[in-house]
């Protein structure tokens, strides 16, 4: 069966003062490492098509009266997917070097990481459900990233049984509570896919947490975070 999830409940900003930053620098990389295979297929996700576009420029080109109109064609498409790569590339890399202060949607951050672990989490015997809908509120960027990401890892690195991750959010004006409920799916069993890293525990999350100062609470199938409501900067 699945364990049970302990029941806690922490405040990220009164546990700082408790987590060192070796602790919290631990568990970034422990995030990171376990990721890095995701982030790299996205990076060059937008690069694969280019080969099969050149092949066919090259086609076209070999033609007795090439084709120019349709060559420049193919040529702008090749021109719109290494941009593609490059933006896909800078991104992820603030994985890796965070920008601080930068913002983004609830709905944004949670796709983004649901976007990035899905397919490996299906693949290990579990299934991501997103049903966060677009809400007019901002959280730190990073925050959401690091913590949720965590709490993925964490959770389906503690399971032996298949099962669901339903991910759930509800705004206050001060505040984004983003839940995870799990829920069983039957008999089976994990396929972990081992990268001959370490897998993340708990007080991996709690650490991002308090660095993070998000509220994280634990009991039971369910968790949640609570991150704080930003306002953008008035330029």
């Amino acid at each position: 069966m699945s364990p049970q999830l302990t029941s806690t409940s922490l405040n990220g900003a009164a546990l700082s003062c408790e987590v060192s930053e070796q602790q919290i620098e631990a568990a970034r990389y422990a995030v990171l490492r376990r990721l890095a295979p995701c982030l790299r297929h996205h990076m060059v996700r937008p690069l694969q098509p280019i080969g099969l576009i050149y092949g066919v420029m090259h086609h076209k080109l070999s033609a007795a009266a090439p084709d120019l109109k349709s060559v420049r064609e193919e040529a702008d498409k090749i021109n719109e997917f290494a941009k593609a790569a490059l933006e896909e590339c800078v991104d992820m890399s603030t994985w890796l070097a965070p920008e601080p202060g930068v913002l983004a949607g609830v709905d944004e951050g949670v796709r983004e990481c649901v976007g990035l672990l899905a397919t490996m989490l299906h693949f290990c015997g579990f299934r991501l459900d997103n049903e966060v809908e677009e809400m007019p509120v901002q959280v730190q960027r990073d925050a959401m990233r690091m913590v949720l990401s965590a709490a993925l890892l964490a959770l389906t690195d503690s399971m032996t049984e298949p099962a669901a991750l339903t991910i759930s959010a509800v705004a206050s004006p001060a505040e984004v509570t983003v839940s995870l409920r799990v829920s069983p799916v039957g008999e089976g069993s994990v396929d972990r896919y081992d990268d001959g890293y370490r897998k993340l525990v708990w007080r991996d999350v709690q650490a991002l947490a308090a660095a993070e100062h998000v509220r994280l609470s634990r009991q039971d199938r369910l968790v949640s975070m609570r991150f704080a409501v930003e306002t953008a900067p008035v330029h």
